[in-house]
C-alpha cells in the first residue's frame, strides 16, 4: 500500500506527556504572570521570556495538568506530517522545527518546513486511521532519519529535542523517548 493512501488525510490533536499538556513556552510564561503569589524574580524572569522570541517559541509543558493543551495541525506528506500550531498570536501558523544547533524542538514562521513521523504500538509510521479512534500513546520522531523526541528538564522547565540529552555519556543514564498521549480533534483542511 502507498504511503499517500495510508496517509492522506490532515488533522489538529493535542499532545500530553505524563498528564501535563504539551503547549507554548509563551503560553507557560504568560500563565506564570497571571499567578496570584509571584516573587518579583519570578515575574522578571518570565517578562524578560516572553521579550525573547525565541526562549518564547520553545514546545514545552504546562507547569500544571488543567492548562489549556496547544492544538496542533498535523498535514501529511508522505508518510510524515509537517506540524503547525493553531495558536491566535506572533505564532499562530508556526511550523515546529528542530534547531540545527541545540536539537530543540521550536515553533517558527520563518523556519524551514520540518517533518515529523509518529510511532504507536506495533505501527512504525502511524496515520490518522491508527490514532482516530481515541487517545493513544504514540511516539513522535523527527525525519529524516526516524530520531525519537526526548524530554529534557532544566531549571524547572521541560523541552523536547531529537538526540539523548545524556551529556555524561554513560548508558546507565539514557533517557526513554517520550511517549505522549495524542488526542484527535477532527480531521482538518490540509494547509501548513
Amino acid at each position: 500500500m502507498s504511503s499517500a493512501t495510508i496517509n492522506n488525510k490532515a488533522f489538529t490533536a493535542n499532545l500530553y506527556l505524563d498528564g501535563r499538556p504539551v503547549i507554548l513556552n509563551e503560553q507557560r510564561l504568560r500563565d506564570i504572570l497571571r499567578a496570584p503569589r509571584i516573587t518579583q524574580g519570578e515575574k522578571l524572569d518570565a517578562e524578560v521570556g516572553l521579550a525573547d522570541l525565541r526562549v518564547a517559541s520553545h514546545i514545552t509543558l504546562a507547569d500544571h495538568e488543567d492548562h489549556q493543551p496547544l492544538l496542533l495541525n498535523f498535514v501529511p506528506h508522505g508518510e510524515n506530517y509537517a506540524i503547525s500550531v493553531v495558536y491566535s498570536g506572533a505564532f499562530d501558523g508556526a511550523r515546529l522545527f528542530i534547531e540545527d544547533k541545540t536539537h530543540k524542538l521550536l515553533a517558527s514562521t520563518s523556519a524551514p518546513i520540518h517533518y515529523f513521523s509518529m510511532s504507536t504500538y506495533g505501527v512504525n509510521k502511524a496515520s490518522l486511521s491508527h490514532i482516530e479512534a481515541g487517545p493513544v500513546y504514540a511516539g513522535l520522531n523527527s525525519e529524516p532519519g526516524y530520531k525519537g523526541i526526548y524530554r529534557d528538564s532544566s531549571e524547572g522547565m521541560s523541552t523536547f529535542m531529537d538526540v539523548d540529552p545524556n551529556t555524561t555519556g554513560h548508558n546507565a543514564f539514557n533517557n526513554k523517548y517520550a511517549r505522549f498521549v495524542i488526542k484527535v480533534i477532527k480531521p482538518s483542511p490540509a494547509a501548513v
